[in-house]
């Protein structure tokens, strides 16, 4: 099966993953379907994907507002598009790319809320929080919270190992590059 995350500006300034990370966390996704996803059984189509769009305070509060009823930004939110009061659709029909809806981050949010974090930790969690929403999960009794949390949590570490090693590969190839290019001189 095949996971796409389609970031809905290429050159939104807001994204904070290059497209190398976004590939990473496509395939730790892609692993963890079938772990966090039951629902979709046999009957998946071979492509799903989601978007995830980055919006600033002002813009996420009014988001919040607007579906939530919160007149507050928060750090994500979730619209799926399979399920709905708690039920997932069954009838999922073999056709294209399954879309399973879109995740919305607010950076700035995320690094408040999660300040004892750093900025990349505070962003793979809420990604993984808002994925598990997309797929059907949710904290809405004690029980699922603590099932639902310690997936997350797990998630989250696989995304934020994926992004460090992304960005460490990039750095290194930048002080191969300097380092040749004072060679150069």
């Amino acid at each position: 099966m095949k996971l796409s995350i389609r970031i809905d500006s290429e050159e939104d300034p807001l994204s904070p993953f290059s497209s190398g990370v976004i590939e990473k966390f496509e395939s730790i996704l892609e692993e963890e379907l079938p772990l966090l996803c039951q629902w979709m059984g046999e009957n998946c189509t071979e492509e799903i994907e989601f978007s995830m769009s980055f919006l600033d305070r002002s813009d996420m509060a009014n988001l919040n507002k607007q579906y939530r009823g919160l007149d507050e930004p928060t750090d994500v939110l979730s619209f799926p598009l399979w399920h709905e009061g708690g039920m997932c659709f069954s009838a999922l029909q073999p056709f294209g790319a399954i879309p399973l809806g879109d995740i919305v981050i607010c950076r700035e949010e995320a690094e408040r809320e999660h300040a004892s974090m750093s900025s990349l930790e505070a962003l793979c969690l809420v990604m993984a929080h808002g994925f598990m929403h997309l797929l059907g999960w949710d904290h809405d009794t004690p029980e699922k919270e603590k099932l639902m949390w310690e997936r997350q949590e797990l998630l989250k570490l696989k995304l934020l190992n994926a992004a460090e090693a992304v960005k460490e590969a990039k750095a290194e190839k930048v002080a191969r590059a300097e380092k040749a290019e004072k060679k150069a001189f």
